[in-house]
């Protein structure tokens, strides 16, 4: 893997601006990370450490060690992990049904957490896990991680921005009566005590496109793809339009064809914030729901 470094070499047009103004406009670099930066010394200029308010000069060569030192708190694992992608910056994997993406307690085990806290343990390396987006337990498929706070906060912006796509097949109760759509419903708790969401209109705002891939007897294969990141979103959305996921035993029914919801985030595409290249990733469906799918066929 490459190094951890950014650096950037100051132009005419930086002469006599401060330091601390080209790790925010230019390297785009948050206020709380270049605080963390400073306590450990990792911002240099021409080579020597810098103040954030050292005036620049052209040609000078900033460079910025983003190796920050970080305790993790959550317990390593060896539980196996699907790679799909990784980099200096970003670590993709396909996570199975049945793991949760991060432990409801302090020192839980079991989820991709502790997987990935003792994947990155055996590379030498003590990061906190920092998932930019999460899937529910029982929901597989891709799940992008931050490597360093650097690497969150840049897209940070994508997700804050929804330039980040993200795609999910699912398999639903009932024949979808129209091919394609755009569900626009507010999504809010149902009370204080329940995991449950409902659509309402004191709810937080919510979309989500679909295309139907397919269609089987008394089912509907379909391509989804948020707007938003609502907790349970999709599956809010497609129990109120009358066509709960298969499986999905909380806003649907228990299910002969597969024991858990049939939901696969199968598909991410963003802007690296390093490179600023396109990078799309996909998975195939997951073989549950694949299993569902040629029973249906048969």
């Amino acid at each position: 893997m490459n190094n951890t470094n950014l650096t950037y070499t100051a132009t005419t047009l930086d002469q006599d601006t401060f330091l601390r103004d080209i790790l925010s406009a230019k390297l785009l670099l948050s206020h709380s990370l270049v605080v963390r930066l400073k306590q450990q010394n990792k911002i240099k200029v021409n080579g020597y450490t810098a103040h954030v308010n050292y005036l620049i000069n052209a040609g000078d060569i900033i460079t910025i060690d983003m190796d920050l030192t970080e305790e993790s708190k959550i317990i390593p694992e060896p539980i196996p992990l699907d790679i799909i992608y990784e980099d200096v910056d970003f670590l993709v994997v396909n996570k199975p049904a049945g793991m949760s993406t991060h432990p409801s307690r302090q020192g839980g085990t079991g989820t991709l957490a502790n997987a990935v806290t003792y994947y990155w343990q055996e590379l030498g390396r003590n990061t906190l896990f920092r998932p930019i987006n999460r899937l529910d337990k029982d929901t597989s498929g891709l799940i992008l991680i931050g490597n360093s706070q650097f690497a969150h906060q840049g897209i940070f912006n994508q997700v804050k921005g929804r330039t980040i796509e993200r795609s999910y097949i699912a398999l639903v109760e009932g024949l979808m009566a129209n091919d394609s759509g755009r569900i626009d419903q507010p999504i809010a708790r149902q009370d204080d005590k329940s995991r449950r969401r409902i659509v309402h209109l004191d709810g937080h705002p919510a979309v989500t496109h679909y295309q139907v891939l397919d269609k089987y007897p008394g089912h509907t294969l379909l391509s989804l793809r948020l707007e938003t990141g609502r907790t349970h979103q999709i599956r809010v959305h497609l129990s109120f339009l009358g066509h709960p996921i298969c499986g999905d035993l909380l806003y649907g029914c228990a299910s002969p064809l597969i024991d858990r919801q049939a939901l696969h985030a199968n598909k991410l595409r963003f802007t690296h914030p390093r490179s600023g290249k396109e990078v799309i990733l996909e998975v195939p469906l997951a073989v549950d729901i694949q299993s569902a799918i040629n029973h249906l066929v048969k």
